[in-house]
C-alpha cells in the first residue's frame, strides 16, 4: 500500500477560494448573465421577488393558539406570506417552485395519523387533533437560507421535537430518528411519475442523529403566519431543522 504524505500548511486551500463577491456568486448560478440581458425593471423583479404582495394568498387555514417566547422573536422583517406559500420545494407536487401551490390543494390532511415506533419504550400514535393540542405550541421566527442564493424569514408555529421524543422514551440502543413521508400517489403526482418527482424514491425517508433530533432548534411545525399549514407548506406537520 502506498504511503501517504502528511499534509502541511502549504496544502491548505486558500481562504479566498471559499469566498466570492456577490457578482461572482450570481454569475456562477447563471443569474448574472440572465439579468444583464433583461431591462432594468425585469432585473428589479428578479432580485425583489420576495418583497411585496403580488401573488394570491393560500386559502386561510385554521387559526392556532400559541405562545410567542421572547427567545424566538426577531427584528428581521417577515417575508410576505404569499411568498412563503407560493415558492416551495415539494417534489411530490412537481419540480417548479410554483407547482406545490398549484397542485397540493387536493391533498386531504384530515384525518391524519403520526406513528412513533422503533427503539422507544413507549410507542404511540398521534391523530390530527393531537398534532395541535398534545404539546403547547409556540411561534418561532427562523431565517431560512438556501444554497440557491435566496432566504426567507418565516414565523413557524410548532413544538420542539425533543418533547415528542421525551414521551416516546428512546432506548439505549437508539442512535437515529428516521422520518418517512406519506405515500399517496393519487394525490401527489410526483410520486406517481418519477420525472415529475425529481427521480426520487418514495415514500421519502430522511434521518437525524439522536442529538440533532433533541436539539432545541429542531421543530415539529404545524402552522405558519398564525394559522395551520397549507398543503404546499407540508400540512399537517413538517420537520424544520
Amino acid at each position: 500500500m502506498k504511503k501517504i504524505r502528511p499534509l502541511t500548511e502549504a496544502d491548505v486551500t486558500a481562504e479566498s477560494a471559499f469566498f466570492m463577491q456577490r457578482r461572482q456568486v450570481l454569475k456562477a448560478l447563471g443569474i448574472s448573465a440572465a439579468a444583464l440581458s433583461l431591462p432594468s425593471t425585469a432585473q428589479a423583479d428578479l432580485f425583489s421577488w420576495f418583497k411585496g404582495n403580488d401573488r394570491p394568498k393560500a386559502p386561510a387555514g385554521k387559526p392556532l393558539e400559541f405562545s410567542q417566547p421572547a427567545a424566538w422573536r426577531s427584528d428581521l422583517a417577515l417575508t410576505p406570506e404569499d411568498k412563503v406559500t407560493g415558492y416551495n420545494n415539494f417534489y411530490e407536487f412537481g419540480l417548479d417552485k410554483a407547482d406545490p401551490a398549484a397542485n397540493a390543494g387536493s391533498l386531504k390532511t384530515e384525518p391524519w395519523t403520526l406513528k412513533i415506533s422503533g427503539e422507544v419504550a413507549k410507542p404511540f400514535t398521534l391523530d390530527y387533533d393531537d398534532l395541535t393540542h398534545r404539546f403547547p405550541l409556540e411561534e418561532r421566527i427562523y431565517r431560512m437560507r438556501c444554497v440557491e442564493a435566496w432566504s426567507m424569514v418565516v414565523p413557524w408555529i410548532g413544538f420542539p421535537l425533543y418533547k415528542l421524543l421525551a414521551q416516546a422514551q428512546p432506548t439505549s440502543h437508539a442512535k437515529y430518528v428516521a422520518f418517512e413521508t406519506l405515500y399517496a400517489p393519487d394525490d401527489m403526482p410526483g410520486q406517481k411519475d418519477r420525472f415529475i418527482g425529481g427521480g426520487l424514491k418514495y415514500p421519502y425517508v430522511e434521518g437525524l442523529r439522536l442529538d440533532e433530533a433533541m436539539h432545541p432548534l429542531t421543530l415539529m411545525t404545524v402552522g405558519v403566519y398564525g394559522k395551520a399549514l397549507p398543503p404546499q407548506n407540508g400540512a399537517p406537520i413538517r420537520l424544520i431543522v
